[in-house]
C-alpha cells in the first residue's frame, strides 16, 4: 500500500519567506507531528499539504494519487483544523455543522454529534460567541465528523484549558491508535502534546526538515524524561 501521505520536492516562496524542498511520507497508523518556533513554516506546510496553497511547486499525493489532479471527492480525504472554524460567525454551531453534512457525502451525523457532545460544545451558540477553546472544538469536529484518511490539525490545543486538553488528547488517542487505515499530522510547539500522542516528529527551522525523531527515539526519550532536551540538541545540531 502506498503511504496515506507522499510530499516530493515541496517548495513555497514568499517575498519574505521560503518553504523547502521539503520530502517526507506519513503511513497509514501514524501520529506525526511538526514542531518548531513561531514563524519556522508549520502553518505553511499544512496549509500546502491541505491544497490551500496553490503557488507551491512540487508534489503532494494522497494515497498514491497527487491531490492536484485528483478530483474533488478524492481531496476531501484529507481533514483541516486550524485554532479557529472557517465559518460565517453568524452562523449558530448546528447550523454551521448542517451545512458541512449537505456539502461532504461521507459526513456522519451521529459522529458529528457524538463529537459535539464529548467536547461539550453548546450548538445552538453562535460561531461568535464562542470561546477560543471552543472554536478550537468546532473547527475539529467539522474536520473530524467525516473521518477523512488523513487528518491534519495546526495546534490543535492552542487556547483550551489543562483538563479540556487532557481530554482532547485522549480522543485523538482513540481515534488514531490502531488505525491502520487514517493517519494524522499535527503542530504544535507544545512538547507534551508530543510525548501524550505522537509516534514520530518532524523538526522544522526556518523552513527547511531539520531532523526527524523516530518513534523508538521518542520513546527511549520519554522513558528517560528528557525529551526537551532531545528536541533542543536536534534543532541546535542543525544550526
Amino acid at each position: 500500500m502506498p503511504p496515506i501521505l507522499t510530499v516530493d520536492a515541496l517548495e513555497v516562496r514568499f517575498p519574505a519567506f521560503h518553504l523547502g524542498p521539503l520530502s517526507f511520507s506519513i503511513h497509514g497508523g501514524e501520529t506525526v507531528a511538526l514542531l518548531g518556533a513561531n514563524a519556522a513554516g508549520k502553518t505553511t506546510l499544512l496549509r500546502a499539504v491541505t491544497d490551500r496553497l496553490h503557488d507551491r511547486t512540487g508534489t503532494i499525493a494522497l494515497a498514491g494519487r497527487d491531490i492536484r489532479t485528483a478530483p474533488p471527492a478524492w481531496r476531501a480525504r484529507i481533514g483541516f483544523a486550524s485554532e479557529a472554524p472557517l465559518a460565517d460567525p453568524a452562523l449558530r454551531v448546528r447550523e454551521w455543522l448542517a451545512f458541512l453534512a449537505d456539502v461532504y457525502p461521507t459526513w456522519n451525523r451521529t459522529e458529528a454529534a457524538a463529537l459535539v457532545e464529548r467536547l461539550g460544545v453548546d450548538p445552538s451558540l453562535r460561531i461568535s460567541a464562542l470561546s477560543r477553546g471552543s472554536q478550537v472544538k468546532v473547527a475539529f469536529i467539522a474536520a473530524e465528523a467525516y473521518r477523512p484518511d488523513l487528518l491534519v490539525l495546526d495546534e490543535p490545543t492552542n487556547g483550551l484549558d489543562p483538563v479540556v486538553r487532557m481530554d482532547f488528547l485522549a480522543l485523538l488517542r482513540e481515534r488514531f491508535n490502531n488505525a491502520p487505515d487514517r493517519a494524522l499530522l499535527f503542530s504544535s510547539h507544545l512538547l507534551e502534546d508530543v510525548e501524550a500522542l505522537c509516534d514520530r516528529a518532524l523538526l522544522i527551522r526556518d523552513g527547511q526538515l531539520l531532523h526527524e525523531l523516530s518513534g523508538t527515539q521518542l520513546s527511549e526519550a520519554r522513558a528517560e524524561g528528557r525529551l526537551t532536551s532531545v528536541v533542543a540538541d536536534a534543532l541546535r545540531s542543525t544550526a
